[in-house]
């Protein structure tokens, strides 16, 4: 039988299902430490190799492509990793509902669809109303981290959160990292561009204090 295939971009106004929040104390054996977020974790590549490498941490993964939810949880299962949750949901309608207010450390946003027609813009991950939603959800100091291999979208993104009152850029005005923000974890897509050389636009956002 042919394995089904997961497609690759898929609208996320198809996906509009009510979404619980976890009891996240019986999620996590300790809610004490510092919570991760990867939105549009895929199959968790980057998210899996991140938990491994920091056990004292707790991450969430949110997608929206059941497949891959089923996927990323399975291999977390398999690798023994208790400091991490894959969840189906969109993150441009459930963020703030997930997650208590000021209770996430870090948000990563990696190679997000671009949605290159600009009659198809809205549907991009990082708008004004999702900034709103990281700016009271992330600590005091917190980082968003921005990643993506098309450079128009970046031109977007850049000047959209250092607009807005919460965020600083962390490396200065208008600058971009020039190596992996978190090098002991690559996504398979920052992987694969690095081999062919492509240029990456890396961003690292800081929540400003409150």
């Amino acid at each position: 039988m042919p394995k089904k295939r997961c497609r690759q971009h898929v609208n996320p106004l198809s996906f509009r299902a009510e979404v619980e929040r976890p009891d996240w104390e019986k999620v996590f054996p300790d809610l004490s430490r510092p919570l991760e977020v990867d939105v549009g974790c895929g199959k968790g590549t980057f998210l899996l190799a991140r938990a491994a490498s920091v056990p004292g941490r707790n991450l969430v993964g949110l997608e929206i492509r059941k497949p891959m939810v089923e996927r990323a949880r399975k291999d977390a299962a398999k690798l023994s990793l208790t400091n991490v949750f894959v969840l189906e949901a969109n993150a441009n309608l459930h963020f703030a509902s997930l997650f208590r207010e000021a209770s996430v450390e870090r948000v990563y946003v990696h190679f997000p669809d671009p949605w290159f027609k600009k009659r198809h813009h809205k549907l991009r991950v990082v708008t004004k109303a999702f900034l709103e939603d990281l700016a009271s959800r992330l600590r005091d100091g917190g980082e968003l981290h921005f990643m993506t291999d098309y450079e128009e979208y970046a031109k977007a993104v850049l000047p959209l959160v250092e607009a807005h009152a919460a965020f600083e850029n962390a490396l200065g005005p208008g600058t971009m990292a020039l190596a992996p923000l978190v090098p002991d974890a690559l996504s398979d897509r920052e992987e694969w561009h690095m081999r062919q050389g492509d240029p990456i636009f890396r961003y690292l956002f800081r929540r400003r204090g409150r």
